[in-house]
C-alpha cells in the first residue's frame, strides 16, 4: 500500500487549513471570554475587569494574526494578491498600525460602552435602594399611625367609661342623699320630734 505523496504547496494549504482553525477556535473563545467579562462587569461580580482585558488582548491577538494570515482564495497570499496584509513575506506596517488602531478604537468604544452600563446599573441599585427606604418609611408612618388610631380608641373608651362612672357616681350620691334624707326622718320620728 503506497502512500499518496503531496506538493508541498499542498502541504502549506493543508497547514494554513489548520492554523486557521486554531484562530477560528481562539477567536470564539476570545469573544466568549469578552462575552463573560461584560456580564461580571454589568453584575459587578468580582473578576469582571481581568476578565475583559485577557478577552480583548486575546481578540486583539487574534486579529493580528488574520492580519498576516495569507488568504487562500487568492492564491495563497503572494506578493500583490492581496494575501491578507503580507508583502513579499513581510508585515505591511501602515496595515498593522491601521488595524491596531481599529482594534484600540473597538476596546475604547466597549470600555465606554461598558461604563455606561455600569453607571446606569449603579443608579439602578441606587434607585432601588431609595424606594426600599421609602417602603420601609411608609411602613413605619403606618404602624405609627395605627398606634395613635388604637391610642385614639382607648381613649375614647376611657372617656366613655368616665362618663358613665361619673353618672353612677352622680345617681349614688342622690340615692346616698335620699336615704340620708329617709334616715334623718326616722330618728326625728324616733325621737318624737
Amino acid at each position: 500500500m503506497s502512500q499518496v505523496q503531496l506538493t508541498p504547496e499542498e502541504i502549506k494549504a493543508k497547514n494554513l487549513k489548520k492554523i486557521k482553525g486554531i484562530v477560528d477556535t481562539a477567536v470564539s473563545i476570545g469573544a466568549a471570554v469578552v462575552i463573560i467579562g461584560a456580564l461580571f462587569k454589568i453584575l459587578h461580580w468580582k473578576f469582571a475587569n481581568e476578565l475583559l482585558i485577557v478577552g480583548m488582548f486575546t481578540e486583539a491577538a487574534i486579529f493580528l494574526i488574520y492580519a498576516v494570515l495569507p488568504s487562500d482564495d487568492h492564491g495563497g497570499g503572494h506578493a500583490g494578491t492581496g494575501g491578507g496584509g503580507v508583502i513579499s513575506g513581510t508585515l505591511d506596517s501602515a496595515e498593522l498600525r491601521k488595524a491596531l488602531a481599529e482594534v484600540k478604537a473597538t476596546i475604547d468604544n466597549t470600555n465606554e460602552k461598558l461604563g455606561t452600563i455600569n453607571s446606569s446599573a449603579t443608579g439602578m441599585v441606587t434607585l432601588n435602594t431609595k424606594f426600599e427606604a421609602i417602603g420601609k418609611t411608609l411602613d413605619d408612618v403606618n404602624q405609627y399611625y395605627g398606634s395613635v388610631k388604637n391610642l385614639t380608641e382607648t381613649m375614647t373608651d376611657s372617656v366613655k367609661e368616665a362618663a358613665r362612672t361619673k353618672e353612677q357616681l352622680t345617681s349614688l350620691a342622690n340615692n346616698l342623699e335620699q336615704l340620708n334624707a329617709l334616715y334623718g326622718n326616722m330618728i326625728n320620728a324616733i325621737k318624737g320630734k
